[in-house]
């Protein structure tokens, strides 16, 4: 028996006689208590029993209970009203609840992951085998058996270039990262490449994603907090505007001169305004709990109004000015 589970359950034991501990967290219910920012989350900690809050509300409740060699954690979703338990042996995961299954983990002499095993219903349902590189351990490949099939991931070598290939159908992809900043993608179908990706890292922070799909390019930039501020195609451009994280606007225009504005508030579409060569053609609206009201335009100028019922085709009204 490994000698720090004994420790880690005398600690368990000592912890259960101490008084309820509560500390900042996150959503993976981490102690947070060395940050300096605020968080939404707090952790309580009460012997072997820990419960994460959100603002007050309890998301899971985690029970550590000894189990044989090992330990039992079980964690109660207080959304969901259900139970997810995870067996450690050894300081290992060795099984886990998968549904109406269980996972088992199966590790070789270096206690390295070798293989999983999805079994329920009396069967095996999936399972999955690995292999190491020899001299440095870094993984090779990844075999996957399910019901459905299988499939295989390649590793390359991450000192040299870390990529990685895999099989799903008769479609092949590898992944490689270039630079630090720098990732491609490549999918191909026999000998004919179906699409490639390539992920950069841009000097704002934000990611560039561009990707070719049967010899056709387009571009999507996200800014440094994740959102996506441009996308491009051969026929298309839009612009995402925001305030903070709210969306305000999209901006749509193509080659041949027109132009789509969409505004938002409170994350409603409001207004849709639509142009040619910078000159107004429609203006459409969109009343709260009611359908919506499309405004006609010939040279800018509006010349008739069209309401629609709540579902957006009938039409209830036509009045010209």
């Amino acid at each position: 028996m490994s000698k720090a589970v004994p420790f880690l359950l005398a600690l368990m034991l000592l912890y259960s006689l101490c008084a309820e501990a509560v500390v900042q967290s996150n959503s993976i219910g981490q102690d947070r208590d060395g940050f300096a920012q605020e968080s939404e989350y707090t952790l309580s900690i009460q012997g072997d029993v820990s419960t994460l809050y959100h603002f007050g509300e309890p998301v899971w409740k985690r029970t550590m209970t000894p189990w044989e060699d090992g330990y039992e954690v079980s964690t109660f979703q207080f959304d969901e009203e259900t139970t997810h338990y995870r067996l450690y042996g050894q300081d290992r995961l060795v099984a886990e609840e998968l549904g109406s299954g269980v996972r088992y983990f199966y590790y070789d002499a270096r206690g390295i992951l070798e293989k999983t095993m999805v079994v329920g219903d009396g069967k095996v349902r999936e399972m999955e085998i690995y292999t190491y590189d020899a001299a440095t351990n870094s993984l090779n490949s990844l075999l996957l058996i399910t019901e459905e099939g299988s499939s295989i991931l390649y590793f390359g070598d991450p000192q040299v270039r870390p990529w990685f290939t895999y099989t799903k159908g008769d479609a092949f992809t590898k992944v490689m990262q270039i630079s630090e900043t720098l990732q491609v993608q490549e999918v191909w179908q026999g000998d004919s490449i179906l699409k490639s990706v390539e992920v950069e890292m841009e000097e704002s922070g934000g990611i560039r994603v561009k990707t070719v799909v049967n010899g056709l390019e387009q571009s999507e930039l996200y800014n440094e907090l994740g959102l996506l501020v441009l996308k491009t195609s051969p026929s298309l451009r839009t612009e995402y505007r925001y305030d903070d994280r709210t969306l305000l606007e999209e901006v749509e225009g193509n080659e041949e001169g027109k132009k789509r504005i969409i505004r938002y508030e409170g994350g409603n579409k409001v207004t849709e305004s639509h142009y040619q060569d910078d000159i107004l053609e429609k203006d459409v609206s969109f009343p709260a709990g009611s359908g919506k009201v499309e405004t006609l335009y010939d040279k800018g100028k509006p010349y008739c109004d069209i309401t629609y019922a709540l579902d957006g085709e009938r039409v209830l009204s036509i009045r010209y000015r």
